[in-house]
């Protein structure tokens, strides 16, 4: 019994410790903006969860704001003050 503990406690820490990188390299984490292709165009939404192989996001802008899972190469993680200033401008509180 304490030989399966052990190893599932193992592999808890393992799961624990997923890092995703998106196509420019850059280290992905839950809460970052990024923008994802949906069919023909370009979305911008926030990872809501990290999983082993893929990213959660949901999307920012409130019509279309249902969660996709994306690979972590299809996402480009975006930063800085435009970012900001776009999520305030899309989001639904008044």
């Amino acid at each position: 019994m304490d030989l399966t503990f052990t190893l599932l406690s193992k592999f808890n820490q393992l799961d624990m410790q997923v890092e995703h990188r998106d196509a420019l390299g850059k280290l992905l984490q839950q809460g970052d903006c990024v923008a994802y292709p949906v069919q023909n165009t370009l979305m911008i939404g926030v990872i809501t969860k990290v999983n082993k192989r893929m990213v959660r996001i949901k999307s920012v802008v409130p019509k279309r704001s249902f969660d996709k899972n994306r690979y972590p190469t299809d996402v480009v993680k975006l930063e800085g003050p435009e970012v900001s200033l776009f999520i305030l401008k899309n989001s639904d509180a008044k």
